[in-house]
């Protein structure tokens, strides 16, 4: 009968692509100014503990008045409005 937990190749590439993701959340978030964000927090969290978590998505940011004036000044930059 076939193992029911992931083999070690498997899980250590899975800690691989967990990480990958938790330096690339840390750098955008870090880039926008959202790195002290409890939502960006908690997605660092869970990619720091290499665990599969079934109600982890959908991800979405809970609205907080300066992320938000931080979001619109990046979508004026961006579009070119002023």
């Amino acid at each position: 009968m076939k193992s029911a937990t992931p083999s070690s190749e498997t899980n250590r590439h899975g800690q691989k692509i967990m990480g990958q993701a938790y330096q690339v959340i840390g750098a955008i978030a870090s880039e926008a100014g959202l790195f002290e964000h409890p939502d960006v927090q908690s997605a660092l969290d869970y990619f720091s503990k290499n665990r599969y978590r079934e109600d982890f998505l959908p991800f979405s940011l809970r609205p907080e008045s300066n992320v938000n004036r931080k979001f619109e000044t990046i979508k004026k930059s961006t579009s070119g409005d002023s």
